[in-house]
């Protein structure tokens, strides 16, 4: 299946702001993968627009989310602040 696919490096904070809502208008495909396999530490602003780039994803482009290589502090994070309501950990 074919599917955008973009990868997160470094922290996620307010400094991410501008690429991350540029995201949703790159996607074109019914699946989008989210690699934090090199992200960083990401913060309640980093929470905050991630919910936000995952809802527009979901609402204007009606796309599937899966989340990849999120570590152990992360994927508490995400289960605490509702992400995973939007995004499901990929099964590769």
């Amino acid at each position: 299946m074919l599917c955008n696919y973009f990868s997160l490096a470094g922290n996620i904070d307010a400094q991410a702001e501008t690429q991350l809502m540029a995201l949703p208008a790159k996607v074109n495909q019914q699946l989008v993968k989210f690699d934090f396999g090199n992200a960083g530490r990401i913060n309640s602003m980093g929470i905050a627009l991630l919910l936000r780039c995952f809802k527009r994803i979901k609402e204007e482009k009606r796309a599937e989310i899966q989340v990849l290589q999120v570590n152990a502090t992360n994927t508490m994070l995400f289960k605490m602040t509702g992400i995973f309501l939007l995004a499901a950990a990929a099964k590769d």
